[in-house]
This record gives structure tokens, C-alpha cells and sequence, in this order.
């Protein structure tokens, strides 16, 4: 591949040396067909030398060699400061994201482990939620069986209150579980997505979450309902 002889390097990029203007040598034609360009063209025919008279012309195979040669180490010398910076870039870039990643992986994990422990707090407060609205719903069926016995406007404002206490903590509970379940999907995603280039330490780590369930619900501390739901959650992630 030809290279033209004018083409020179500067501190910013390429310039002509016909021109001493910046010039794109890649997008332009001086690398491959500079002979068709039409500035090589123009300054050329003004400057062409004389032929020297009686000179001898040199043997085919040393002007093939010459042709052979030449030109490939030109184009080395122009060719190689772009591959050179395009390499720098893409492997500083690639270095770039290895250090985000690894700092992303090291968010995730902790924010994961920091929630297996204070999502306690919201599995609790569901556990409670459920039992209080158990209560006000045995209170209002033990209400119904004694409406013979009440006046009737004592027996409507009870449970109008029951009603709307009822209706207070059930409407709780479901926001509370709304929130829970968008936390849990939203850091689930997070950490399936470093679960699957993680190293196995993270994984045992996992495992053992599985085996302190076991223990809270030994000890009484989780309902088996919570326990059910924590054991599905941690499950799915090692799939």
C-alpha cells in the first residue's frame, strides 16, 4: 500500500506537506491512491524535475524490491500512531469499566447483605399487620352475634369503627407489602446480575443465609409463613 511521499506527522495529527494544512490522510487520498489526488496532481506537475540525460535505468528486480519495500514502511510510520491511540483509548476504557464493575459488584453485595437483615423489620410488621387484622375480624364477627343484644345505633357505631380500623390496617399491610416487593425485585435484579460472574464465596454466603432461617424459625422468632416466603426468595437466586 502507497503512501504519499508529502505526508507528513505534527503534534495535532497529519498535515500535507503540499499544503502545510491538517489533512485526514484515511478519509483523503494519501494513503493507497495518492497519485489520484488532485492537490498531489497539481503541485507535482509544477515541480516535476528535468529526467536526468543518460542515465542508466536500474535493473527490474532492484526497482521491484525498492516498490516492494518502501512504501510498506511508510505506511507502517503513518498507520501505526493511529492504531497506537486507538488501542490506548479502548484499553484505558476497558480498564475504566473493570474498576465500575467491581466497585458496582461490591455495592450490590452489601446493599443485598444489609437487606436480608433489615427487611426483618418489614416481615415483622406484615407478620403483626396479619394477627391485628385477624383480631379486628374475630371482633367484628363476635359483634354480629351480639347485635340482638345492642341498641342499635351502639351496635352501628362499634362497627362503623371496627369497619374502619379494619379497613385502615389492611390498606396498610398491602402498601407495606407493595414496597417490600418492589425492594425485593428491584435488589433481586441487581444481584442476580453479579451472582452470575461473582466468585462461589458469594454463593456459600448465600447458602448459609439459608441455614439462619432455619434458626429463626426454630427459635420462633419468623412465622413459618415468613420463613416459606424468605426460603423461596434466597432459592431463587441460586437458580
Amino acid at each position: 500500500m502507497s503512501v504519499c511521499p508529502v505526508l507528513r506527522r505534527g503534534e495535532g495529527g497529519f498535515i500535507c506537506g503540499y499544503t502545510n494544512r491538517p489533512i485526514d490522510p484515511f478519509s483523503w487520498y494519501c494513503v493507497g491512491n495518492y497519485s489520484e489526488c488532485p492537490i498531489f496532481i497539481r503541485y507535482s506537475r509544477e515541480a516535476r524535475p528535468a529526467p536526468k540525460p543518460e542515465e542508466a535505468p536500474k535493473p527490474l528486480a532492484e526497482v521491484l524490491s525498492i516498490a516492494a519495500e518502501r512504501p510498506e514502511t511508510e505506511f507502517e510510520k503513518a498507520i501505526k500512531p493511529v492504531i497506537d491511540n486507538v488501542v490506548l483509548k479502548y484499553d484505558d476504557m476497558v480498564k475504566k469499566l473493570d474498576s465500575m464493575w467491581s466497585e458496582y459488584e461490591g455495592n450490590v453485595v452489601n446493599a443485598r447483605r444489609q437487606w436480608e437483615v433489615e427487611k426483618m423489620a418489614l416481615l415483622r410488621a406484615q407478620d403483626l399487620l396479619n394477627r391485628t387484622i385477624g383480631d379486628y375480624e374475630k371482633m367484628l364477627a363476635e359483634l354480629e352475634l351480639k347485635r340482638e343484644f345492642m341498641p342499635p345505633d351502639a351496635f352501628e357505631n362499634t362497627r362503623r369503627d371496627l369497619s374502619e380500623r379494619l379497613e385502615a390496617l389492611r390498606n396498610l399491610l398491602e402498601e407495606v407489602r407493595s414496597k417490600y416487593n418492589a425492594l425485593e425485585e428491584g435488589l433481586g435484579s441487581h444481584f442476580k446480575r453479579v451472582l452470575a460472574t461473582s466468585t462461589s464465596a458469594e454463593v456459600i454466603s448465600l447458602k448459609l443465609s439459608l441455614s439462619k432461617l432455619e434458626e429463626l424459625l426454630k427459635e420462633g422468632k419468623i412465622s413459618r409463613e415468613t420463613y416459606e416466603k424468605l426460603k423461596s426468595e434466597l432459592e431463587g437466586l441460586l437458580k
